[in-house]
C-alpha cells in the first residue's frame, strides 16, 4: 500500500486494503467507532473530535510500522480457507454460529467490502451457512459438503500467498480443534423428522411479575441484554429502577452503575424510596464510577445476576464492548441506557440495538410525566408494541380491556 494520508473523506476506500486484525487494539476499536458513527461526523462535535483523534493515531501508526502489500491484507481469503477446511467434516451448531458471527463482523466492520474481488463468494458462503444453521432446529451437528465445482473455484483463490496475521482470523473462526471426526453412519442423518420428541434445552425461561412481565414476555437468562433509549426527561432512569425491583422480586442480585447521577444525589434516595420495595433493597447495590472501566463491569458480572448501566455513554467504552460483555458473561443480564444524538439515534452507533434481545424506547408524551411510557420496539421473547406507563406501572389499555371483558361476562 502506498503511503498516503488517511482522511475522513478517503477512509472507506483506503481501509479496505488494511489488515485490521494486525492493528493495535486501540486502533481496532477506533475503526469500529468510525464505521458506526461516521454518519454523524458533521452533526456531532464530540463524534468529530473522536474520529479525528483516531485518524491521527492511525496515520502515525502507518508512518512508523506499516509497509505491506495489498494482496497480503485480504480477510476474505482467510475465511475462504477456513470454509474449505470444513468440507466433508461434521461441525457443531455452535461452531457454525461462531464462524457466521465472525464473518458478519468482518463485513460490518468493512474488513470485507463489496469491492473485495471475492465478495460474491463470501456472500454465497454466508447465505448457505445461515440457511444450514437455521435448519438445525432439533440437531446439534451437521456434515458440511461443498459441491465440487464451487470447491475448485475457491481452492484457486487460496493458492495465492498466505496473509500475514492469518492466525488472528483463524482464532475467531472454527478451527481444526473444533472439527469433529468424520462419521457417515445412518444414525447421524442431516434431517430429523418432526414427529420425534423435541430436544430439551438447559435454558429455561422465566417471567417478571406483574405488568413488567407482560411487557417483556417469557425471557431466558442466556446472553440476555436489554437496551433502553428515548426522549430526554421521559423517565429512562425511573424505568430501570422499576426493572431492578422486578428482577429482585424473583431473587436476582442487581448492580446499578449510576454514572449519570452521583451517589450522593438526593435523586438516588428518592428513586430508592419510590421504586424499590423494602424487601428487595438488600438484593440491589449501586456504584457511581468505573475505576477500571470494562474490568469493573466484568468483575461485577461475576458477582451479580443483573447489571444496569445508566448510561453507556458515561462508561467511555466503545459500543462493541456491549456485545463483548453479553458474550463473555452469558449468564448475566445486562440492562443499558443509551443516550440519543440530536438526530434521535443512539450515540456511538446502532450496533447494540442489533446485539440486544430486547430494545425499549421511552417516550415523553407531556411535561406531567403521568403519560410517559416505555414500549418494546424489538423483543425476541414477546410481543413488540406493548406500552407500559412508567407513572402508573401498568400496561396501557389493560384497564379498558378488563372492563370490556367484565361487561361481556355480566
Amino acid at each position: 500500500m502506498k503511503k498516503q494520508y488517511i482522511s475522513f473523506e478517503n477512509y472507506n476506500d483506503v481501509i479496505t486494503h488494511v489488515r485490521l486484525k494486525t492493528l493495535p487494539e486501540i486502533l481496532q476499536k477506533g475503526h469500529q467507532f468510525f464505521t458506526e458513527a461516521q454518519e454523524f461526523y458533521f452533526q456531532e462535535p464530540e463524534i468529530k473530535e473522536t474520529i479525528d483523534l483516531y485518524l491521527e493515531q492511525l496515520n502515525a501508526h502507518f508512518l512508523e510500522n506499516t509497509k505491506v502489500k495489498d494482496q497480503d491484507m485480504l480477510a476474505s481469503v482467510a475465511f475462504i480457507r477456513t470454509f474449505l477446511e470444513m468440507h466433508s467434516t461434521i461441525q457443531s451448531k455452535e461452531a457454525l454460529k461462531k464462524f457466521i458471527f465472525s464473518l458478519q463482523k468482518a463485513v460490518t466492520s468493512k474488513e470485507i467490502t463489496k469491492e473485495d474481488p471475492y465478495a460474491a463468494h463470501i456472500e454465497e458462503m454466508q447465505q448457505k451457512l445461515i440457511v444450514q444453521y437455521n435448519e438445525m432446529i432439533l440437531q446439534d451437528k451437521v456434515k458440511i459438503m461443498i459441491n465440487r465445482k464451487w470447491r475448485l473455484a475457491l481452492k484457486k483463490i487460496t493458492y495465492q500467498k498466505p496473509m500475514e496475521g492469518l492466525g488472528s482470523i483463524d482464532s475467531m473462526s472454527p478451527t481444526k480443534t473444533n472439527t469433529l471426526p468424520i462419521t457417515t453412519t445412518k444414525n447421524d442423518p442431516l434431517f430429523t423428522s418432526f414427529d420425534q420428541q423435541p430436544v430439551k434445552t438447559n435454558t429455561p425461561t422465566f417471567k417478571l411479575p406483574g405488568a413488567m412481565g407482560e411487557l417483556l414476555g417469557d425471557v431466558e437468562k442466556f446472553e440476555l441484554a436489554i437496551t433502553i433509549e428515548g426522549d430526554q426527561g421521559g423517565g429512562k432512569t425511573r424505568f430501570t429502577y422499576q426493572l431492578a425491583d422486578a428482577f429482585a422480586e424473583l431473587g436476582h442480585k442487581i448492580a446499578i452503575f449510576t454514572l449519570e447521577i452521583g451517589g450522593k444525589s438526593d435523586l438516588i434516595n428518592r428513586m430508592r424510596e419510590e421504586y424499590l420495595s423494602p424487601k428487595n433493597r438488600n438484593r440491589i447495590s449501586r456504584a457511581d464510577r468505573l475505576p477500571n472501566g470494562y474490568d469493573t463491569i466484568a468483575s461485577a458480572a461475576g458477582v451479580f445476576d443483573v447489571i444496569i448501566i445508566d448510561s453507556w455513554n458515561k462508561t467511555g467504552l466503545p459500543s462493541q464492548d456491549f456485545d463483548r460483555l453479553r458474550k463473555e458473561y452469558s449468564n448475566t443480564i445486562f440492562i443499558v441506557i443509551f443516550q440519543r444524538t440530536t438526530q434521535k439515534t443512539i450515540r456511538g452507533g446502532t450496533a447494540p440495538l442489533y446485539d440486544a434481545g430486547i430494545n425499549i424506547e421511552v417516550v415523553k408524551v407531556d411535561d406531567t410525566f403521568q403519560n410517559n411510557y416505555a414500549v418494546t420496539t424489538k423483543n425476541r421473547y414477546g410481543i413488540t408494541g406493548i406500552k407500559y406507563n412508567i407513572f402508573t406501572k401498568y400496561i396501557i389499555g389493560a384497564a379498558e380491556v378488563s372492563a370490556k371483558e367484565q361487561i361481556e361476562i355480566l
